[in-house]
């Protein structure tokens, strides 16, 4: 998830509902300068800030962390970071990261 678009999607839902920081704030049960940091960049959004914030917008996190500019970034990606020791490690990894897509397929294609 970028967190600039995150952000950006939260302040767009507070201007368009006319909306300030500090009410979010009250809303989440947080200090409006820990909003204030957040959505400045200051400070990471933890995920129960993220959920909070989703209920009170009604958005899903999802749709918080859609890019509506760049599409085709609001894929899920995977990054690893270093490397596998040995060669079977990586060969679990990738059939994992097929497993994963095989089954969130499945799960889009039965909401559909």
């Amino acid at each position: 998830m970028n967190n600039e678009i995150v952000i950006k999607n939260i302040k767009s839902w507070l201007k368009k509902n006319n909306h300030p920081q500090s009410w979010l704030a009250k809303q989440i049960d947080v200090s409006a300068p820990l909003v204030s940091q957040m959505l400045n960049g200051e400070r990471k959004m933890q995920t129960k800030h993220l959920l909070r914030i989703s209920t009170v917008t009604g958005l899903t996190p999802d749709d918080l962390a859609k890019d509506a500019h760049n599409p085709a970034d609001n894929e899920l990606k995977c990054t690893l970071r270093g490397s596998f020791s040995n060669p079977k490690l990586a060969k679990n990894f990738d059939k994992l990261l097929w497993d994963i897509q095989c089954y969130v397929d499945l799960e889009v294609a039965n909401h559909e």
